[in-house]
């Protein structure tokens, strides 16, 4: 009874962590959106000079990039987890889950939802398979908006297991163990033009379970 007790304090705890930062992430979606719209609408009348526009586009867009994962694929990633493994829930399960989906919503040809939906087992039509969509809409909107405004960036999902984080490309994700070894990625990195505007955050198996 203990022991399932301490589960449930410890799964509450997690999930009101989670909670609080999708309400902190959630606060910085509409100004980063309005941001990028607005950095997007000025390329079209500096097409002669775009370095430092592209710039800042890119840094904006790897932001809220990086706040579309850690608000929506990281609620979804904790759903699946704690429906397909009700007993035995661990912080790589939910990091191997939000890796999956990353590589999935962020895939290099496009957003694939039947395969998002796959991962999280969603049946047609219910709540996770509707989530899910709604979530591919958003990103899918974000990167074709910029797309089709000539900005061209690629994923970095290259890594290599077993090795130490790289700082130029790498960073722990969440409390992973930073001095221990690589051993998956969870969120790719975004490059362009050959500069990295946003880190890679991988699992180390340093990580609290």
């Amino acid at each position: 009874m203990r022991d399932s007790a301490s589960a449930n304090v410890s799964h509450d705890a997690i999930l009101e962590m989670i909670l609080h930062r999708l309400t902190d992430l959630d606060s910085r979606v509409s100004d980063l959106s309005e941001k990028l719209h607005d950095l997007l609408a000025q390329l079209a009348y500096t097409r002669d000079d775009l370095t430092g526009a592209a710039d800042e586009v890119h840094r904006v867009l790897a932001d809220e990039i990086g706040t579309f994962v850690g608000q929506k694929l990281l609620a979804l990633s904790y759903t699946a987890v704690q429906h397909t493994h009700r007993n035995g829930y661990t912080k790589k399960r939910l990091a191997q889950t939000m890796s999956k989906l990353c590589s999935a919503y962020l895939a290099p040809a496009g957003v694939e939802l039947g395969r998002a939906r796959r991962i999280l087992r969603a049946r047609k039509g219910d709540e996770v398979w509707q989530t899910a969509g709604q979530a591919a809409l958003q990103v899918k909107k974000i990167l074709d908006t910029a797309r089709s405004r000539g900005i061209e960036f690629v994923w970095d999902y290259e890594f290599t297991a077993g090795m130490p984080i790289d700082e130029t490309r790498q960073q722990a994700w969440s409390n992973c163990d930073p001095d221990s070894d690589v051993s998956f990625v969870v969120v790719p990195g975004y490059i362009a033009g050959g500069e990295c505007y946003r880190l890679q955050e991988v699992f180390t198996e340093g990580a609290a379970s």
